[in-house]
């Protein structure tokens, strides 16, 4: 597989192994942000191209549904908002769809790693510790019974990505003609007040720490192998055949493009 982009990313270091030169992937990086306001239908409608819209529609519904609140329990029914600016992702890579958390620049695969992960400044800011923290993403909110995402929890999270990681996506993928996208939702905090839904298309994931998901050189081969079967696009090729072989399938014959006698000059010549 060739790649033709004007950045580079974690799984090209696999291009020194050798690849198969008749795939090429044009990794043309495109981003497209809109604010959500009452109905995410209605935004995406405004803020993406129509096919776009179309293609990405349930994978949007998925991620606007997934768990972004970090709270605190006050009561039955009741809790408060921590206003920790949370950013729920999720990455398109090769008909499947990966979710992943963003908290202060620092990507999380998994919940278990957010209390540990933060630094003690930035929890302080927010009246918590690792170990207050751990304790939060550890409540059981039975109560949620409408549908709705509640707040972020190890329970929560895990429910929403056994729902999604399970699933194959490759009708969306086939749509848009390309192998790798993201999709990210920013929701409203004490730095911004209304959530705000971010669209890549074939975007840079090294910064998600993808690695840690698909090593290079196995991202490479999946990439190089999905685009040429999900979304091979090439004619099948023109047989090679005798030009003989060739005249007879088209009911041709060995006569068929001669010149009769009578046709030509020299016959037309002496019969004058």
């Amino acid at each position: 597989m060739r790649i033709v982009s004007d950045f580079k990313d974690y799984y090209d270091s696999a291009l020194s192994f050798g690849s198969d030169p008749s795939l090429l992937y044009v990794r043309k990086q495109e981003r497209f942000e809109f604010e959500r306001s009452s109905s995410i239908v209605e935004e995406r409608k405004a803020h993406l191209p129509r096919n776009l819209d179309e293609v990405l529609r349930v994978p949007l519904q998925l991620l606007t549904q997934m768990p972004h609140t970090i709270a605190r329990p006050r009561r039955r029914y009741v809790y408060d908002d921590l206003e920790i600016p949370v950013t729920v992702k999720l990455i398109g890579f090769c008909g499947f769809l990966f979710p992943a958390l963003e908290i202060d620049n620092t990507v999380f695969w998994s919940t278990e790693e957010i209390a540990d992960g933060l630094s003690r400044e930035y929890l302080k800011a927010f009246s918590l510790d690792s170990e207050g923290l751990m304790t939060l993403l550890g409540v059981n909110y039975r109560w949620n019974r409408y549908g709705t995402s509640g707040p972020l929890t190890h329970g929560s999270w895990a429910k929403c990505v056994a729902g999604i990681v399970e699933k194959c996506f490759d009708e969306v993928f086939i749509q848009l003609g390309i192998p790798i996208f993201r999709l990210e939702y920013v929701a409203s905090n004490r730095h911004q007040c209304r959530d705000r839904i971010i669209c890549t298309l074939n975007p840079h994931l090294k910064q998600d720490h993808f690695q840690r998901v698909k090593p290079p050189a196995e991202a490479f081969q999946e990439i190089s192998m999905y685009l040429g079967n999900q979304l091979a696009t090439q004619k099948d090729p023109i047989p090679v055949v005798s030009d003989e072989i060739m005249r007879d399938e088209k009911g041709f014959d060995e006569w068929s493009f001669r010149r009769h006698k009578e046709e030509s000059k020299k016959y037309r010549k002496r019969g004058q």
